[in-house]
């Protein structure tokens, strides 16, 4: 799965996407959720009829005090998948919780100049799953980054910095270089599994 041509279409706004054939269809979308929100906003979306699904795994924690648990850990985060139709998403964005839908950016946009909403297939749903529920050690999943994309730092001695990519490497040097300074001047060396892409208002 990549991530590389999406971004995010916000708000109750309707832009076109899937007004023709196979609106009856149900599709996976990706909805984006507030940080740390994910089991609770795939919780509601359940409890109100929708086939939702985050990607986590169980692992076992243990404490000091020899204390153990089995905790359900987020792999994606800040996504939920749900799988609905295209009317029943329009009503979806309108959700306090969701706060917009992933959207292709490589698709070719409409009349109204929107681009179509990012859709799952169901073969690579299933097949993320499988690894969650199979693998013996946990899964890492490296969020795909462009320059110009707008993030935020989450974790590490940076948190709460927010500032545009200028730089990815590859798998053997994992860091994005980000600019924060008006000039473009001052620029630090980020792991992306410490970012959270910002969507745009």
């Amino acid at each position: 799965m990549c991530r590389n041509n999406a971004g995010h279409e916000n708000g109750a706004t309707a832009e076109g996407a899937g007004d023709a054939v196979g609106v009856s269809q149900r599709h996976w979308f990706v909805a984006f959720v507030g940080h740390n929100a994910e089991k609770s906003s795939r919780d509601r979306l359940l409890k109100a009829g929708y086939e939702a699904f985050v990607a986590s795994q169980q692992e076992m924690h243990y404490w000091r005090n020899g204390k153990r648990k089995m905790i359900e850990t987020v792999v994606i985060t800040n996504y939920v998948f749900v799988r609905a139709t295209e009317s029943e998403r329009r009503q979806l964005v309108n959700l306090p919780y969701i706060k917009s839908f992933m959207v292709n950016k490589s698709g070719k946009p409409n009349a109204q100049g929107f681009r179509p909403i990012a859709e799952i297939p169901d073969h690579e749903i299933e097949m993320l799953k499988y690894m969650l529920h199979r693998a013996e050690c946990p899964v890492q999943f490296m969020a795909t980054f462009a320059k110009g994309d707008k993030v935020k730092v989450i974790r590490g001695t940076m948190v709460g910095v927010e500032g545009n990519v200028v730089e990815v490497k590859g798998s053997t040097d994992k860091y994005i270089g980000i600019n924060i300074g008006f000039l473009g001047c001052a620029i630090v060396r980020i792991s992306p599994e410490d970012v959270v892409k910002l969507v745009d208002n």
